[in-house]
């Protein structure tokens, strides 16, 4: 444990790279099989350097609520996953089953670390710029992904779109509500603003890439991966602080 505590995150970001690496091989039709050694291990590294570096005694309750999100995202990276092996190598499989249920799975992790914003700051109304201005970009910038992506035909994705987009832009106001927070104002806009942003982002692409960007752009799983992973990063690591004292 001393060498997650005092390198956990650096060991984080060589299996991150090396996911990544991975991905894009994968992408090009090579090596997605030992993928199964990465991807797996990225949550796991994460809450193994959540439990070393917080308080022993303190904030239980809280510590419950970081621990299920990773556990849930984790089984929502598995999910995502075999999706993939599945599209691989088995040709006759055509459905979005399991995609759509680790989406599910990633928007409820997505939906525990609001509930953590929320309890590191209550809105207030009569001060909450932050979080009016984000959320109104949130809705602005989820109101022109979506009329791109209505072009195309989402099927039974439709309204699990619409509900991510919800989540996301509910979890990011939340997330900017605790730069209000004096004490916390740090943590927000070092880890929890631009780490909720990223994860967005990495939705985002995943969505895109799912419809009308597969095409000629071999490097977008990388990617995925790799905002994906920057933005769990981010956001763990801000509640380790937060939880640490």
């Amino acid at each position: 444990m001393k060498l997650i505590k005092k390198y956990g995150l650096f060991i984080f970001w060589g299996v991150l790279i090396l996911d990544c690496l991975l991905s894009f091989l994968n992408s090009i039709g090579q090596a997605l099989e030992y993928r199964i050694y990465t991807k797996p291990l990225l949550l796991p590294i994460l809450a193994a350097y959540f439990f070393v570096n917080i308080s022993r005694s303190r904030h239980k309750r809280s510590k419950t609520f970081v621990y299920l999100a990773l556990f849930i995202a984790w089984l929502g990276d598995l999910l995502l996953l075999k999706n993939d092996f599945l599209n691989k190598f088995t040709p006759k499989y055509q459905g979005d089953i399991y995609l759509i249920i680790g989406i599910c799975l990633l928007l409820t992790a997505f939906c525990l670390y609001g509930f953590m914003f929320r309890k590191m700051n209550k809105i207030n109304i009569k001060d909450c710029q932050e979080a009016f201005l984000s959320t109104l970009a949130m809705i602005v910038i989820c109101t022109l992904f979506f009329k791109i992506l209505n072009k195309f035909p989402l099927g039974h994705f439709k309204y699990l779109i619409l509900v991510g987009m919800v989540v996301m832009t509910i979890v990011m106001g939340l997330a900017a509500n605790v730069y209000n927070d004096k004490i916390r104002k740090n943590m927000a806009y070092q880890y929890f603003i631009p780490g909720t942003m990223i994860i967005c982002i990495s939705m985002g692409i995943l969505i895109a890439y799912r419809f009308f960007l597969q095409d000629g752009i071999e490097f977008l799983p990388a990617v995925i991966v790799l905002t994906y992973g920057f933005g769990q990063m981010l956001v763990i690591r801000g509640l380790t602080k937060y939880l640490k004292a």
